[in-house]
Order: C-alpha cells, then structure tokens, then sequence
C-alpha cells in the first residue's frame, strides 16, 4: 500500500502537476524538449501543448529554445522556469510528507495489522 497525492495548479483550465514538472525536469536535464519527451515516453506535440498551456496561464514563457541545425540546438528552462520547477518540487514534496504523514497517524491500526506498506519519497 502507498498513500498517492496528486496535485493540479489551475487558472482558466489545469496547466501544471506532476506530469509538467517531469517534462521540466528532463528538458533541463536533456537539453531538449525532443530527447525529454523520448524519455518520458510522451509525444513531442503533447509536450509542446504542455509547456504553451503553462506558459499561457502563468505569463511567461518557460523554456526557451537556440536554433542551431544537426545536434547544436538546445532548449533551455528560462530564469522564471527553473522558479516554477522549483517551487513545484517543493510544495510537491512537502504536501506528499505531509499526507503520508497524516496517513500514517490516521490509519496507524493498519501497521499494526500486517500490512505492507511502501515508502516512497
């Protein structure tokens, strides 16, 4: 058993959740919305959709993108994205402790019946 939290920031629709923050997570770790989205297993228009609904919603752009032809292109998360990944992260991972913990307390009579229970961080 695990306790699974998940988390929307919406404006006129939803625009940032998990699945955002690992598209960020990768182009900053790629360098490319191509090779992130080859990772993640997502298709390139999805990711595309994905960071323009975002941007649209906040204000401000989130990546941007060098032109440079055969491997010498990059994208890169600007100022204000790498801001928004982080805070993401954070709430993130304070929100997922916070339920698990409360979960734990909670349903503390399950522990102590045997079952198994996965910790994830």
């Amino acid at each position: 058993m695990r306790i699974d939290i998940r988390i929307k920031i919406s404006g006129e629709i939803p625009f940032f959740s998990i699945g955002p923050m690992e598209l960020l997570e990768k182009i900053e770790k790629h360098s490319s919305i191509k090779k992130a989205t080859e990772a993640m297993g997502m298709s390139y228009t999805k990711a595309l959709r994905i960071i323009r609904n975002a941007e649209k919603e906040l204000g401000f752009a989130l990546v941007i993108s060098e032109k440079g032809g055969n491997q010498r292109g990059q994208t890169m998360l600007t100022d204000q994205g790498k801001q928004v990944l982080a805070a993401f992260q954070e709430f993130y991972s304070e929100v997922s402790h916070y339920a698990r913990q409360c979960w734990e307390e909670r349903y503390r009579f399950i522990f102590e019946c045997g079952a198994r229970v996965e910790k994830k961080d």
